[in-house]
């Protein structure tokens, strides 16, 4: 494996999560989920932020919250939380930067997110729910990170840079290795393991989700993405759901051959699907529907 000597002489591309422009108007969607060997069924949908401005990038923590990014008014970007039960939201990290990719630490009351300070870098840093310890700086080297996804104390990043790069790092060993490139900004962690799933853009153009066995550091093609898909997750069974235009998408590969057809939002959609989360006990899917 190629070492990562130094990621500081990428350049920042058209990824960069500047937080200078206000970012377009997204809101989370969440919607009750039931799964039976690959078929799933929705119902119950509820806009959870309904307003206008950015609230996008929800994650799950304890299934019964998300954590979200969400633009403030005073420019900055700043982390939410929303119980699902009592409809309440809180901000946990009003600070002088901008957070973004909420991702739950496994085994902590804490989360992990890409911090931009004032100087531009990205670099990724742990927050405490509890709010009584400092945030951590968990890799110093490594930056500018986009996205990521966490397996045990192991951290797949999509690093910016010509090409985007994926590194993956541990959070308790000084050491890192680049895995490949030329990735999409998806990353996740394959329910019931700890191996990793990510996607790829081949030479030809086309885009094929991987998994990524964490041991071996060896990766092998799931599924090609349909065209005009972006986004993606899995749920805890191991179903990979995206979106194209206005309908939701899934595949199983235990149980389908090809991408099949979960629901069409219709109008409410028009504008495009992006972002999606599963939560831990596979009975509800978080999207991002542009407004």
């Amino acid at each position: 494996m190629k070492k990562l000597l130094s990621l500081s002489i990428f350049s920042l591309v058209t990824f960069s999560l500047s937080a200078q422009s206000a970012p377009p108007s997204t809101d989370i969607h969440v919607y009750s989920m039931k799964e039976k060997k690959g078929e799933i069924t929705l119902n119950k949908g509820k806009n959870i932020t309904n307003r206008e401005g950015y609230d996008n990038q929800p994650a799950f923590f304890n299934n019964d919250y998300i954590l979200y990014s969400s633009y403030q008014k005073n420019g900055q970007n700043d982390i939410l939380i929303y119980d699902l039960y009592d409809d309440k939201v809180t901000n946990l990290t009003k600070t002088d930067d901008s957070e973004y990719s909420p991702t739950p630490v496994p085994g902590y009351d804490s989360f992990a997110v890409v911090r931009m300070k004032e100087d531009n870098s990205q670099r990724l840093w742990m927050y405490h729910l509890d709010m009584k310890k400092a945030p951590q700086l968990i890799f110093d080297k490594i930056e500018p990170v986009g996205y990521f996804a966490i397996s045990e104390q192991d951290v797949l990043m999509f690093v910016l840079g010509e090409p985007i790069t994926m590194v993956m790092a541990n959070m308790t060993v000084v050491d890192d290795d680049i895995i490949t490139s030329n990735i999409g900004r998806t990353i996740r962690v394959v329910p019931g393991s700890t191996d990793f799933t990510f996607e790829r853009t081949e030479e030809d153009g086309s885009h094929f989700i991987y998994r990524l066995n964490k041991a071996s550091k060896e990766f092998s093609k799931v599924v090609e993405k349909p065209e005009g898909a972006s986004d993606w997750t899995i749920t805890q069974e191991g179903t990979y759901i995206t979106s194209v235009g206005t309908k939701l998408l899934a595949f199983n590969p235990r149980q389908h051959s090809e991408w099949e057809e979960i629901m069409d939002l219709g109008s409410m959609a028009a504008k495009g699907i992006t972002r999606m989360a599963v939560s831990q006990e596979n009975d509800k899917l978080a999207i991002v529907i542009n407004n």
